[in-house]
């Protein structure tokens, strides 16, 4: 497939919004445009199996695979858009079911899958008053896939040719600093998990000391604090959530404060306290 252009020069693309050619893909899913006027006898020669591709869904399986400056076409008059990547485990077939869901569920959405590893949703509507509906979505299509299946969905960003240079940067965070346990991140969720990563903790001796304090504390007590902390420092909604007396939930939080030494009734503190137990995985 590589050797495609040379052969045909003239009669082979790899521009997406060309018209007049069949699609194909090569080995690493990039689509090829070969002239319609190729014979028959040559097409069996170099054994291509010619694809149908919508037209935008071929550019941006182009700019995904090639992160680099592509022609940002007017996509159903949007002028941001919303990116949503997911990691999945799933085989071929799996994959495919997965991308005639997500394809049926809005117009305004396309489902392009990368490197058979890693895929990513674009969410190409202007008016965002659909997003709580596609967050519903995406945590049923986790419940109906019996795999892992972790999303992550981005702040929006202005639809122009800084669009893949973005991607990448975001999709390298996502990799990198996804959680475990989480079905679907937040952009802030990827933030936390990289300000708590082992080299920004090993960075200071203090740091380690603390998580040191913090990995000998009990499960339940730490999972206390952050519900308190999560719940913006309410103790009557925090017990509620943890089924606790009021009096043992705040027991609780004077425990860890005289085990740890850092008063999460204090916010700079208690920021402290929420970035290290977030560094335990089990919580």
């Amino acid at each position: 497939m590589k050797t495609l252009a040379e052969i045909f020069k003239n009669r082979c693309t790899t521009d997406t919004t060309a018209e007049g050619y069949r699609w194909y893909l090569d080995e690493t899913g990039i689509p090829i445009g070969i002239t319609r006027e190729i014979s028959a006898v040559e097409r069996e020669l170099i054994e291509l199996k010619y694809i149908s591709l919508d037209a935008n869904k071929t550019l941006w399986h182009s700019f995904l695979l090639n992160k680099n400056a592509v022609s940002i076409p007017d996509f159903f008059g949007a002028t941001r858009v919303n990116l949503i990547f997911f990691w999945h485990q799933l085989d071929f077939d799996l994959q495919q079911e997965f991308s005639k869901l997500v394809l049926g569920f809005s117009a305004d959405y396309q489902v392009l899958f990368l490197e058979q590893d890693y895929g990513v949703i674009l969410d190409l509507s202007a008016d965002t008053s659909n997003s709580a509906e596609l967050e519903e979505f995406l945590l049923a299509a986790v419940a109906d896939f019996d795999a892992g299946l972790v999303f992550y969905k981005t702040t929006s960003h202005e639809l122009n040719r800084r669009l893949p240079e973005k991607f990448a940067a975001e999709f390298d965070l996502f990799k990198k600093y996804r959680g475990t346990k989480t079905s679907l991140l937040k952009h802030k969720d990827i933030y936390l998990n990289y300000l708590v990563s082992s080299e920004v903790v090993s960075a200071y001796p203090i740091f380690g000391d603390w998580f040191g304090n913090i990995l000998t504390l009990d499960a339940e007590l730490l999972t206390v604090v952050k519900c308190y902390l999560e719940n913006g420092f309410n103790v009557t909604n925090g017990a509620k959530i943890m089924h606790m007396h009021r009096n043992t939930f705040m027991n609780k939080l004077d425990r860890f404060i005289e085990l740890t030494g850092l008063d999460v009734k204090n916010f700079d503190e208690a920021a402290i306290a929420y970035l290290l137990i977030r560094l335990r995985r089990d919580i």
